[in-house]
């Protein structure tokens, strides 16, 4: 009775064995959370690059298809539209390039899974949807350049929508620290960045086709240019925030499990 039932527990091994499946158990156990990590995680991000490049590519040509076979503008916007197409069509190659190095950087050694994850995971797509949303503002003010030139409202798409899943990860920063503020019940220190980080200079124009250039559409085309400098100096205070909490988190944790109280006794 007892051998059967030895039979009975060993038979996931036996059909395992038979159907060669081993290979998936080696990989397994071969697996390590160094290695193993940094080597699929720069795997995945160079799939994401390749794929949200089709998909960024594919959402321009879509939304040109329509604003060319819709017969609403003029000969002069069709052909400026054309430039703006391929402006925007070109936008999705730097783009996918800054996805696929971001994820090569992440594949360099780590100290650990919770410096990994919290630290530099974190800090890396903050950086990278900063810097993806800095190329699209910039070839839209491509785009807004040429629209002032011919005086005329042409097509414009936004190339990056396939990232907007993850914009939740560049928003950590300033909700873990309304989070820690609002513990302290500081929330002007917050409310002043929110505001700041919201701030974009006035970049809209009218363009109706009478080649007659005003100031105020130059200014416009101007700060197109300015909010691109913005968007990115706002990438590195938020790198910052997230930095100071995660050495502030890390310092805590590192007491906790060591305490010391820095207090000297001397004799007197």
């Amino acid at each position: 009775m007892d051998a059967k039932i030895q039979q009975l527990l060993s038979l996931p091994s036996m059909v395992n064995g038979m159907i060669k499946t081993n290979s998936v158990n080696n990989a397994v156990d071969a697996f390590d959370s160094n290695g193993g990590v940094r080597h699929y995680t720069s795997l995945l991000y160079r799939w994401a690059a390749f794929i949200g490049w089709v998909a960024m590519e594919f959402t321009i040509l879509k939304a040109a298809y329509g604003y060319f076979t819709g017969g609403t503008a003029s000969g002069l916007a069709l052909f400026g539209s054309v430039v703006t197409t391929l402006l925007l069509v070109a936008s999705a190659f730097p783009i996918a390039q800054l996805i696929r190095s971001r994820g090569e950087s992440l594949g360099t050694g780590h100290q650990g899974m919770t410096s990994f994850i919290f630290g530099d995971f974190i800090k890396t797509n903050i950086r990278l949807l900063g810097e993806v949303a800095a190329i699209t503002a910039l070839f839209a003010a491509f785009n807004q350049t040429v629209s002032f030139l011919l005086d005329n409202s042409l097509f414009s798409a936004t190339s990056s929508g396939a990232l907007d899943s993850l914009n939740a990860v560049s928003s950590i920063p300033m909700n873990l620290l309304n989070e820690v503020m609002g513990m302290f019940h500081i929330d002007l220190v917050t409310n002043s960045l929110n505001a700041a980080s919201s701030f974009r200079m006035d970049s809209s124009g009218t363009y109706d086709g009478d080649f007659v250039w005003n100031t105020q559409d130059l200014i416009g085309v101007i700060n197109s240019y300015v909010n691109v400098i913005i968007s990115l100096a706002f990438v590195y205070v938020s790198l910052a925030i997230y930095g100071f909490l995660y050495k502030m988190a890390t310092t805590l944790l590192n007491w906790i499990s060591s305490p010391s109280i820095p207090i000297s006794l001397k004799n007197k």
